[in-house]
Formats: C-alpha cells, structure tokens, sequence
C-alpha cells in the first residue's frame, strides 16, 4: 500500500469535518490560528516549557519534566533554573550526535562524507577557504552549522537556550551566504552567539560589531574616513535600527538636537531618540573598524588608524536647555577604537534599547503584544543589570516567572521550521548522516541537502533571510496558505523513504492493541500535550476506526480501500499523526 496525502485527508467520509477544518487552516488560516487562540488556553507549566520554551514535547523531556519535585509551578521554576544553567545539563546524547553525523560534500574526484569537522575549527583553518576554488569547499562551514543547528534543535536537553539561539540570530540577522568571507567564518559567529546568549548586552554588541560575518554584510569592513572604496553608514544604521534602539525610537524629522525632548531613567537623562546625524556620526565614530583581508590577510579584526576620522563626533548628546543644541561628546583624537566603544556605550546604556529589546524578548517568549507590566519588569531588570555578566540571563529569568508568562499559553504560531522540529521531536525522529555513495551510486547518499532544501522552501530559511531585520516573529507573517501547505509538505516527505533517509517509524511507538480511542490519546499527547479544540479528537478516533468501534483496536477495511491488508491499520495511524499535526492546535506554542 502506498500513503499520499491526498488519501490521508479524503480517504474516509469519517474525516469530513477534519478535513474541512484542515481545508479551512489551508485557506484561511489567520481565521483558524485566531478562532484558536480565543479558545480557553491550556496554559499548564508542562505545556509553556515543553511547547514554548522548547521546540517542542520530546518523550524524554516530558518524563524528565514530569520527574521533577513538588506541584505543577514549582516543577516549572525548577525548569527554568536548570534551563539558564545550560552548562551544567548533561547534553552528551546531543553531543555524541554531532560527532557521529557525516555530511557528504562530492565534486571533481572529491566523494567523501565528512564529521562535523569545521564547527570548532579556528578561524586560522576557515578563513583561506574563501579563495578556495570549489564552491562546495566555501560553503562547507555553512553547511555544517545548519545541519548542526537542526541537531540541536531535535536533540539538545538544553532547549531554551536553542531557543535563545535562534532569537540572537534573528535579531543580529545575517544572510550566512552574502559573501565567501561571511559562509566560511560562519561557525565563528554561530559560536559568537552562543557564547554570549545569556550574556552582558554591551559586550555582545560590540563582539557583533567586530565579527567578520557583521562587517561584510553590513560594509564597516570598507568603512574609511575618506570614503575609500565604499565608506557607508549602513552598519551604523542598523546598529540604531535594529541592533539597540529600534525604529520605535527614530525621530525621523527632529533633526534640531536643541528640540529633541529628553527622557529620565531614575537619575540619568537621555535624548528621547536617536536622529539621522546620530547614525552619521556613528559611522565616523566606526571608520577604521575593518578585516585583516590584505596585507596583513587573517581575517581577523583590525583597526586601521589611517582610515579613521578622528575630528569630534556628536552622538545621542542631550541638549543642556530646551533649545540649545549640545555640542560634540565624543572628543577629536582619541585613543584607538575608543569613538566606536563610546558609540557601544552610548546606544547599550539608553532606556530605548532596554524596552526595544525586553519587548522583543517578551514577544519571542510570551506573547506577539507582550503585556506593557511584562515589558516594564523587563527593563527594569535590564537597566539595573547593564554591567553584569549575566545580563540577558536575569532578564530572561524575569520574564519566564512573570505571572504573564505562566499564565499565557496559544498567543504564539510556530515559524515553519519550529513546527518541523516539534515533529520530528514528538514522533523520536532518527536524523541521517550522510553516506559517499547509496547501492553503488556515488551521487546518491546526500541525504542532508534534501533535507535543507525541503525546509527551505517552507519560507524559513535557517541564516538565509536577506534583510537585516531577520526572520519575523508575528502569526500575519506565517498564517497563510501557501506556507501551511509548504510545512504540512515536509511533514509529510520526511516521513518517506525519499524524504532524505530520516527514520520515523510511528506504527512502531504505537500500541496497535491499543483501542482507536486510546491510540489518538497516545498521540495527541505526543504531539500536542493537551486536548485539539472543537472535534478533531473524536474525528481522528472515527478515521482510525474505519467503520469499527472506537472503543476496540483498529482493524483493516474488508473493501476498499483496505481489502484486508493489514498494513492498512499502520498507515492509517501514521495518517492520524499526520493529521493532528495538521490541526491549529500543534502549530500554537
């Protein structure tokens, strides 16, 4: 017998109203994810860390969570202190993974399926691949860190911190493959942001600024005093943008800094907002910023006192009086990069980006309209922690035991390759390594770029998004249907042989002796870890019976489309799974 999705969705009149709602998901789905979302939300402490501090309910991590002492809240808080202690969690299953993993890279009389190699390398090993003369060389780095990060995101105990992860990526957005210089040094920055996820926000930023990955995507590298071969603001501008302050607090037409209004946290006072001229002069601030790409060629940071401005700069200056422009607060010749780290300072330490980024936290972890008490508790803690190590840990911290956050639950859609990953997690997924050759065929056994392309074309294309703001983060970005149908897609395709060698055998996790009934249950549990709205789980439970009682095993059909076979009962219950997965229920975290 062969499984099509076309049969998992019409294959019984039992499906009808599963199928619609399916249908109604496929063609309005803002309507579907929203009638959801106004459902009573099942916002237990089990479900906030497994579904939405996680990517997604494993067997092993809800046994663990279900493990841990005292009530329901307290089990929870004990998660969330155990999960910002990343460190300290054993992730030797994950880590054994990774270097168990082989990724196939052929061209010329090259067929080799290599361990994840590269993703501690040096920069010292990557950097001369840039002029490597075979594409597949140069993207090698990058290839390694997705397939690595899809490793983690299935595997990892350390699930939060994936999930910080993948938000630092987003918020210092950079397209991976933009040039030779940023794809082969991609481990680097991967590690950059891991390293400092939890870290002091001051000391990322800059680390940020000095990367190899932030300087070609955003030109610093070429950013000189006398505007040399392409002296620009566009880092400068996204440092204010996007990096810190954030559009929110662009004060587009106030180019007078006499009028700007100032803004007071606790003693200090801070101009409203950032201008223009504050990008401009940030960027005379950054001039000799650059790579080590010529003479010397390291790759690694340098500073060219030659191509530096060194005259004053004025920026986010606070006027003295209403009217009176200040003057310049960052002094001509200073010593070596010390314009750049007053620029750091200066946008670190301002109120705006403490709100900018506590809301895009809140955002990410709670709710897309994160609740103003949230967000004020938020920057109160970022504010008071601006020169701790652990910064964004005690903000983090702050926002997971707020009331808000132990009390929301469904505000959130999963990004198409979060609904992936909380899949493959739910069904215990075996991920491939590739291999040089499949049945004596060299071109085949390159199981990982199946993989990667199907994901891809979802719309979440993992360190593929173009602009600097990174992936959205907001359910009108990804409800709509062609992105519903692209993920109910991969779903489906990696669960066949052909879907790139992942091993997913859901008919052996279940208890067929188990009644229709209780099968559902069992996956529903799985998959979701709390009961589908409306009548989805009874619709399953009819689709599963075939006819018979849902309070018995399932059995084959004695006509069509089953004939007797017992590989009907199989299928049927992979097409259950299917299905749930379907549902708007499991696309909610």
């Amino acid at each position: 017998m062969t499984l099509t999705q076309r049969g998992i969705i019409g294959g019984s009149t039992a499906m009808t109203v599963t199928a619609a709602a399916a249908a109604t998901l496929l063609r309005e789905p803002r309507r579907a994810i929203a009638g959801r979302c106004q459902s009573p939300a099942p916002a237990s402490p089990a479900n906030i860390a497994l579904n939405r501090l996680s990517f997604g309910i494993s067997t092993r991590d809800a046994a663990a969570f279900a493990a841990l002492p005292g009530t329901p809240d307290q089990r929870y808080e004990t998660w969330v202190a155990h999960q910002l202690a990343p460190a300290n969690i054993d992730d030797s299953v994950c880590d054994q993974r990774l270097r168990a993993t082989r990724l196939k890279i052929k061209y010329g009389a090259v067929n080799q399926a290599r361990t994840l190699g590269l993703l501690d390398a040096p920069l010292e090993t990557l950097w001369p691949l840039a002029d490597h003369p075979e594409e597949s060389e140069r993207t090698r780095p990058h290839d390694e860190v997705r397939v690595a990060t899809w490793i983690r995101a299935v595997y990892s105990r350390r699930q939060l911190f994936e999930i910080l992860v993948d938000f630092w990526h987003n918020h210092f957005n950079v397209r991976a493959t933009a040039e030779a210089p940023v794809t082969v040094t991609w481990p680097i920055y991967d590690r950059l942001i891991r390293t400092h996820a939890l870290g002091n926000f001051r000391t990322f930023v800059e680390e940020v600024g000095r990367s190899v990955a932030m300087m070609y995507y955003l030109d610093n590298v070429s950013n000189r005093a006398d505007g040399g071969t392409g002296g620009n603001e566009s880092y400068a501008r996204e440092l204010f943008e996007l990096h810190t302050l954030g559009a929110g607090n662009y004060l587009k037409f106030d180019n007078d800094r006499g009028l700007i209004p100032t803004v007071s946290y606790g003693a200090e006072v801070y101009p409203a907002g950032y201008i223009d001229d504050d990008v401009y002069e940030a960027a005379r601030c950054l001039t000799g910023w650059t790579i080590a790409d010529g003479q010397p060629d390291t790759g690694a940071f340098y500073y060219r006192a030659d191509w530096h401005d060194t005259y004053p700069k004025t920026v986010l200056a606070r006027r003295p009086l209403e009217g009176v422009a200040p003057g310049p607060n960052i002094p001509a010749r200073q010593g070596d990069q010390k314009d750049g780290k007053d620029v750091f300072d200066l946008v670190c330490n301002h109120p705006g980006t403490a709100r900018h980024l506590c809301t895009k936290l809140a955002r990410r972890l709670v709710d897309a309209n994160p609740p103003k008490r949230l967000v004020d508790a938020a920057v109160a803690v970022w504010m008071a922690a601006r020169g701790a190590p652990d910064q964004i840990l005690q903000v983090v911290r702050t926002i997971l035991l707020s009331p808000e956050c132990r009390s929301t639950y469904g505000a959130k859609v999963r990004r198409p390759l979060e609904a992936v990953w909380a899949y493959l997690r739910a069904t215990e997924a075996d991920l491939p390594s590739d291999v040089e050759a499949e049945g004596g065929d060299t071109n085949k056994g390159g199981y990982w770029s199946s993989i990667l392309y199907q994901a891809d074309q979802t719309g979440q294309r993992l360190f593929g998004w173009d602009t600097p703001n990174g992936h959205p983060d907001l359910a009108s970005y990804w409800a709509n249907t062609n992105g519903m149908l692209r993920r109910w897609n991969t779903f489906f395709n990696l669960s066949q042989s052909w879907g790139g060698n992942v091993r997913i055998d859901i008919a052996g996790q279940t208890n067929l002796g188990a009644t229709c009934a209780q099968i559902v249950d069992f996956w529903i549990s799985r998959l979701c870890g709390f009961p589908p709205t409306g009548t989805v789980r009874q619709d399953l439970i009819t689709f599963l019976a075939a006819g018979g009682s849902p309070d018995a095993p399932p059995v084959p059909q004695r006509g069509a489309p089953d004939w007797g076979d017992p590989r009907a009962v199989s299928e049927r219950v992979t097409a259950v799974v299917h299905l749930l997965a379907m549902s708007p229920d499991f696309h909610l975290r």
